[in-house]
């Protein structure tokens, strides 16, 4: 039983550091993508407005691009607030599902094991409980 609880604990660590070096790589490809976006934004601004000021003057073409930001904030502000929500709703669900199954699996190895060393079983029933709730916490 202890050489089980061992392969599990190595596993979840091996995973962990697994998961978090690709969330690393990721959070970093993102912010380099976010980065040229922005250049790429600023430009396309600039184009606009030198279009605009020939098209209607200076004041009215900067009226118009800082009507047009407003709206866009406004629009991404309301998506941030509204589709958050339904998403982390989701994520809780699939995480409990996951963690559900892995309970079911813990204490459907555990039973033929209780009745040989009942000790044993319980610490390991602590230790995985401990493990679980630390998971979920994250």
């Amino acid at each position: 039983m202890l050489g089980l609880l061992r392969l599990a604990a190595g596993a979840a660590s091996a995973n962990a550091a697994a998961q978090a070096g690709q969330a690393l790589r990721r959070a970093l490809l993102m912010l380099v993508a976010a980065l040229l976006a922005l250049i790429a934004l600023g430009f396309l601004t600039a184009a606009a407005w030198v279009a605009l000021d020939r098209w209607q003057g200076p004041v009215v073409a900067s009226l118009i691009m800082a009507g047009g930001f407003l709206i866009l904030a406004l629009i991404a502000a309301l998506t941030v607030t509204l589709g958050g929500k339904r998403h982390r709703h989701r994520k809780v669900e699939a995480e409990l599902a996951a963690r559900q199954a892995e309970m079911a699996a813990l204490l459907g190895t555990g039973a033929e094991a209780l009745g040989k060393a009942p000790m044993v079983t319980m610490g390991g029933a602590f230790l995985a409980g401990l493990l679980l709730a630390l998971r979920i916490r994250r």
